[in-house]
């Protein structure tokens, strides 16, 4: 029973680590797991309307007006291909916003309609030759997303602790 025990408890140490170790990938990889299927349950409907919602977010983020539903599959397709590089860290947020707006750009200038769309493999040769291009590499300081960060585990401050902070003359600490 002892060996069983320890066996189990080694276990579950390894796999924890394993888990730890390489969050950031199995964050990425889960990503583009639940918006591949998100598009898969609306393009056999013909809806958009989950892809909509979810672009209309990253557009208010990025100060943009939200896409017509003519380009909501292309760009959906393309948010679920930076979505594993964001979260491994090999595109910084910066990057992904820079990139996802210019191709949102030439969308809208080369084929407002939104067709003929791109494939997976044209997005993903069009996100490979900007990455080649740019020079994106993951940084070594750099972890990705962490698994804190999806539960809320940095520190931020609302609008108003910064005016009252500002008011009563303190310093807000920014570590």
């Amino acid at each position: 029973m002892r060996r069983r025990l320890l066996v189990v408890l080694a276990a579950l140490v390894i796999s924890g680590a394993f888990v730890w170790r390489y969050q950031s990938e199995l964050i990425g990889i889960g990503a583009r797991w639940y918006l591949d299927r998100v598009a898969a349950r609306e393009a056999s409907t013909g809806d958009v309307a989950g892809r909509r919602a979810l672009l209309v977010r990253v557009h208010r983020l990025l100060l943009m007006p939200p896409p017509p539903d003519a380009m909501v599959p292309e760009l959906f397709d393309f948010v679920t291909l930076l979505s594993y590089r964001v979260a491994t860290g090999a595109i910084s947020l910066n990057w992904a916003a820079y990139l996802y707006s210019n191709h949102e750009r030439d969308l809208v200038r080369d084929r407002p309609e939104g067709t003929p769309p791109h494939t997976h493999e044209e997005l993903e040769a069009e996100l490979e030759k900007d990455a080649v291009f740019f020079a994106l590499r993951k940084r070594p300081d750099v972890p990705g997303v962490r698994f804190g960060d999806l539960i809320g585990g940095g520190q931020s401050y609302t609008v108003e602790e910064i005016e009252k902070a500002e008011r009563e003359g303190r310093r807000l600490d920014l570590r």
